[in-house]
């Protein structure tokens, strides 16, 4: 074990230590704060409940289908930011304009627009990832300097793809796998938040029954998966950076995990 997973391992257990010391001093009451091992014990049975991971189910879909729509049309839209300075000119605006938008109170707007309120979800939670991708793989593609366009094209890489392949995308890729995690947690963010107001199913309207019913036990253990399903986003693509980009493991920018 390391010393980054011993800290973290303590974090946690100093979080339980405390949780458990509110409990027994009487500062939160159990009906509104259940006991750690409460909580856990609803987390196993909600995993072991078959309606609960159709839900589930539903909410990763809606993730991989939005993250994956983010990822793919932000790479490419950054990436030519990045490497054309027309490209930039024209994109930047509009981008500039749209980023600060709420995207959930878009949500009426797109179910208008597509006439499905699942593509409007979906959309929705895209376009929350889609700008976080984009500015990560246009911030990787500018920073590339001179001097390895000069040396590949030295050493005959002539063509546009060329330079692209052997240059442009390996330095591009540590920003973009910063820009691919965050666009990705943040599309499941948004998938969550959008369930919550008008999933109809998933994760975020289970939270929502939870909370309607006063099933706390319930609502608690939802949270909790939740938690873990964006702590194993956030990780599993870091793990996978750090495979494939073995050359820069250390690239934050843009990011606030």
């Amino acid at each position: 074990m390391n010393r980054d997973t011993l800290y973290q391992a303590l974090s946690v257990g100093v979080l339980v230590g405390l949780w458990q010391l509110v409990l027994h001093l009487e500062l939160v009451h159990a009906a509104v704060l259940p006991a750690p091992t409460t909580i856990l014990a609803s987390t196993v049975a909600l995993l072991g409940d078959g309606e609960f991971l159709r839900h589930f189910s539903t909410s990763m879909t809606r993730t991989v289908v939005a993250g994956g729509v983010a990822v793919m049309s932000g790479t490419v839209i950054g990436l030519a930011m990045g490497w054309n300075t027309t490209v930039r000119a024209l994109l930047q605006p509009p981008i500039s304009a749209l980023y600060p938008l709420p995207v959930i109170a878009l949500l009426p707007l797109l179910v208008l627009a597509f006439g499905s309120s699942e593509t409007a979800l979906v959309f929705t939670a895209a376009f929350g990832g889609f700008f976080l991708v984009v500015s990560n793989a246009k911030n990787g593609a500018t920073r590339i300097e001179q001097v390895y366009l000069d040396a590949a094209r030295d050493n005959g890489a002539t063509s546009t793809y060329q330079l692209f392949r052997e240059v442009l995308l390996p330095g591009s890729l540590p920003l973009l796998f910063t820009g691919v995690r965050l666009g990705v947690s943040t599309s499941f963010l948004i998938v969550i938040s959008v369930e919550l107001i008008a999933g109809g199913e998933g994760l975020g309207y289970l939270m929502w029954v939870a909370w309607n019913t006063y099933a706390l036990e319930e609502l608690y253990g939802t949270i909790v998966v939740i938690g873990l399903v964006g702590v194993g986003i956030t990780y599993g693509l870091e793990y996978l950076q750090h495979r494939l980009v073995p050359w820069n493991d250390d690239s934050t920018e843009g990011s606030f995990i």
